[in-house]
């Protein structure tokens, strides 16, 4: 239901944003100026139509990279048409109390109009390319000695099929993670975005990802081939298959409700891993206590858990793992505010939805990874693509 709405209501409000511009702006204007105005703006929303019929009524054969550029080339027009429109209503408030319009609501929407469209520009055209190294050191009391300065890498959320000319930059990004040496390289989930198959043409660039330790994964909710249309259920299977098999054969160990020790001399601890675990509409495929069957044990313990919500619903109430490891938000994709006040709109779904966490009560950890990859559109403002470097200490 929200989609057909979403369908309607944004061509809608498109109409409105290019109606009220051009009765405050072009009723004066030569006539080809306004046919160049209605025309093009009649060009984007059929082209817009047009990919929508595309993707959502053809099981295959259309690229969704396409798709997401046709969107993105819309809300680039649109959203600062949009700010302009609601900025510059307030020239009207004078009328009121029966004085002139005003002028500054106009001067100031086209400011941030010009404002917002630099923004997505940016996130498009650089940010996408070019993810952040977040070091952080996080301190237990019950770290075992031998970790000390242990060093994780954690990614999340590529989303292969989406990455489009972004995917160029892979390389260099895991020749960046090797010369980190890290004890531990973990990945959080979704390693493609509809089908297991996008994997294939990037194994062989994956595969370079070393730690001492090795790099495991598990299951993120794009992984299953929930968002694509099947013409049969083996197909489905066939396709998550062929997704474990590949990362296989990368190296990566897939943690797919089973756990491992790692050891150093003579100290241990537990790396747990489970399936997707999430809040309908995602189907709770991860198993925690079928993961590690003694949750409140006295062993160090690490979970890495695709979605963040299964932190505060399970991990936090039925055991003592000491750090999770999440991702699956993107922060979607767009961060306001600047270092020690963020704020993302995926806050009201996902309380905590970018960075590091602590519950005041047990002083479990959570950290949660913004990812790499896109959805629908193919930008990320203020929410740069990341990749985590963890370093583990023992609290003093």
């Amino acid at each position: 239901m929200r989609l057909p709405l979403l369908l309607i209501s944004l061509p809608l409000l498109a109409l409105l944003a290019d109606f009220y511009i051009y009765r405050r702006n072009l009723l004066k204007r030569p006539r080809w100026q306004k046919i160049l105005w209605w025309g093009i703006s009649a060009l984007i929303l059929l082209i817009v139509g047009v990919c929508v019929i595309a993707q959502f009524g053809f099981r295959a054969g259309w690229d969704i990279n396409v798709t997401m550029w046709v969107f993105y080339t819309f809300f680039l027009i649109y959203m600062p048409k949009w700010f302009y429109t609601l900025i510059s209503l307030f020239d009207y408030l004078p009328l009121l109390w029966k004085r002139k319009r005003g002028k500054w609501g106009k001067r100031i929407g086209a400011a941030i109009a010009l404002y917002v469209m630099g923004a997505m520009l940016y996130g498009a055209f650089y940010a996408r390319q070019h993810p952040v190294y977040n070091y952080r050191t996080i301190t237990f009391p019950n770290l075992p000695e031998a970790f000390e300065g242990y060093r994780i890498v954690q990614l999340s959320d590529l989303h292969v099929e989406t990455l489009g000319s972004a995917a160029r930059y892979m390389p260099r990004w895991i020749e960046r993670i090797n010369q980190l040496h890290p004890d531990l390289i973990v990945f959080t989930g979704d390693l493609v975005n509809r089908q297991g198959y996008e994997i294939r043409p990037h194994t062989a660039t994956l595969s370079r990802l070393s730690a001492s330790d090795g790099v495991f994964s598990i299951l993120g909710n794009h992984d299953y081939g929930d968002y694509y249309r099947w013409d049969a259920p083996e197909e489905k299977v066939r396709a998550l298959h062929s997704l474990v098999e590949a990362e296989e054969e990368m190296g990566w160990t897939m943690l797919n409700n089973r756990s491992v020790t790692l050891r150093r001399g003579n100290d241990s601890i537990a790396l747990i891993g489970v399936e997707n675990w999430g809040l309908p509409p995602f189907p709770q495929y991860g198993k925690l206590a079928e993961a590690y069957p003694s949750l409140n044990d006295s062993v160090f313990k690490i979970l890495l858990s695709h979605n963040p919500l299964h932190w505060r619903h399970e991990v936090v109430p039925y055991s003592n793992i000491d750090l999770t490891l999440s991702g699956h938000t993107h922060a979607m994709q767009l961060k306001l505010g600047w270092e020690g006040f963020e704020y993302s709109f995926a806050e009201p779904l996902y309380p905590e939805w970018g960075g590091l966490y602590t519950d005041p009560k047990s002083q479990q950890k959570l950290y949660v990874n913004e990812g790499i990859g896109c959805v629908f559109l193919p930008m990320r403002i203020g929410a740069r693509p990341e990749i985590t470097i963890i370093t583990l200490k023992k609290q003093p």
